[in-house]
């Protein structure tokens, strides 16, 4: 144990709790470094327009055009530990992301189908069939 976690651990009054466990936010935890896949994915999830899907493979496209090195399997992963963190009412898009051709969520399954068939509805998705 160095110096400064045994000195802030003896202090942990003056400190106060709050600052004792504080961590790093989960979602940034998990998305890891800066320059890495996982975050291009992330980004690039959050800007799919409403009203249009991407597919796996498209977004693994554009996080390799990033220079990450990602395939659709792993933005397929990627959904859903997002889904798992951030839970199924989160405002990352997250809908907006589906396997190739799946526009009724039929890879999906209970709780995660109906809220992205309930948004997918919703955005005009149905209507239009935009994809990216």
């Amino acid at each position: 144990m160095d110096s400064y976690l045994c000195i802030s651990v003896q202090n942990k009054k003056l400190l106060g709790e709050k600052f004792m466990n504080a961590r790093l936010d989960p979602l940034e935890e998990f998305l890891g470094p800066s320059d890495g896949w996982r975050r291009a994915a992330f980004s690039i999830i959050r800007e799919i327009p409403p009203g249009h899907l991407a597919t796996y493979g498209r977004i693994a496209e554009l996080v390799m055009a990033h220079g990450h090195s990602a395939g659709p399997r792993n933005i397929a992963w990627l959904r859903h530990e997002l889904y798992g963190l951030l839970g199924h009412e989160t405002t990352v898009p997250l809908h907006r992301v589906a396997k190739a051709g799946d526009i009724d969520s039929l890879a999906d399954s209970g709780e995660t189908k109906k809220l992205n068939d309930r948004l997918r509805l919703e955005e005009g998705f149905f209507e239009n069939q935009r994809w990216i």
